[in-house]
């Protein structure tokens, strides 16, 4: 065991569970950092290039100036094929958010199995490799939950402040569920909907403190995300700013087209990171609530006392 090996079954309260985590992350950043970095990279080059594509208008005029598109239809289909760019770029994201879910959820399984600190990325994917089958129908079973929860949402929207009170629960407590969910799934045996079960019965045992603990620290990890990107990010939105009120326009400026572009780039890895950290913060509250409901590492100890003596 490492020295600096922070359990995650002990059980804790509110701010035991948010203090452990911040000791986690300051003995595992570089592990984190490293798998983050290894298995980004294919989305960071098609994040790259959709928003390259969209902001220097190429798949706009590559359709403007085809022969196979009748000269009437081009420029409709011209802002379509834009448009489709735009919606590809957030899907990537999307897809990403998901990936960056399962090697948190791996990672941190890997971590209390081992209880080492800095897993290997190559750890990482072993893990979880077997699994990716059964987050494809983990997908499918999010997107159908996601439409009802926007009903919900709707119908809360015609009832004035509590509807909207109710709506922020109802969300909080939704991204819960989804994330223990999929830690559920990466570190156990049980297939993904007893995975969402399982997640449903932990959550609702400790949901003020599940959603409590979820709030305030993705709040934490997403204002100092944002604050970093921050100084880089105003420098080039007023550059960018200048040059459009100069030349009426981007048209032409190369320059000013690539920061938009690098400014997207930085905007998608924070997002990312977000997505990362806040589902390890799911790995440490699955481990508490299960602790909390089945003293498996409390009945471990004992068991370990009674063989010493």
């Amino acid at each position: 065991m490492d020295k600096n090996y922070v359990e995650p079954r002990l059980r804790r309260d509110f701010g035991g569970i948010i203090t452990a985590y911040f000791e986690f992350v300051r003995y595992n950043y570089k592990g984190l950092f490293n798998s983050f970095i290894a298995y980004n990279g294919i989305f960071m080059i098609l994040v790259l290039l959709f928003g390259y594509l969209f902001i220097t208008n190429i798949v706009e005029y590559a359709v403007t100036q085809s022969n196979w598109v009748p000269g009437e239809d081009r420029s409709e289909m011209g802002a379509l094929a834009a448009g489709m760019s735009v919606i590809l770029f957030f899907l990537v994201l999307g897809l990403a958010s998901i990936f960056n879910y399962c090697i948190a959820s791996a990672y941190i399984s890997i971590y209390e199995r081992d209880k080492e600190n800095n897993v290997t990325r190559k750890a990482v994917w072993k893990k979880f490799k077997p699994k990716i089958w059964g987050m494809i129908v983990y997908i499918i079973a999010a997107v159908t939950l996601y439409f009802v929860y926007f009903i919900v949402n709707i119908i809360l929207a015609f009832i004035p402040i509590l509807g909207t009170l109710v709506s922020l629960l109802i969300a909080l407590g939704f991204n819960v569920w989804m994330g223990l969910t999929v830690f559920s799934y990466i570190h156990g045996d049980g297939n993904v909907f007893e995975s969402f079960g399982e997640a449903w019965t932990l959550l609702f045992r400790s949901f003020w403190k599940s959603i409590g603990v979820n709030f305030v620290i993705g709040f934490i990890i997403q204002i100092t995300l944002f604050a970093l990107n921050m100084v880089p990010g105003v420098i080039m939105f007023l550059y960018v700013f200048n040059s459009v009120e100069t030349n009426n326009g981007l048209e032409g400026d190369v320059f000013s087209q690539i920061l938009i572009v690098v400014m997207m780039a930085l905007f998608a890895i924070t997002f990312m990171l977000i997505q990362l950290f806040s589902q390890s913060v799911n790995g440490f509250l699955y481990f508490n609530l299960h602790e909390v409901r089945h003293n498996t590492y409390l009945r471990s100890r004992i068991d370990k006392l009674g063989e010493i003596t």
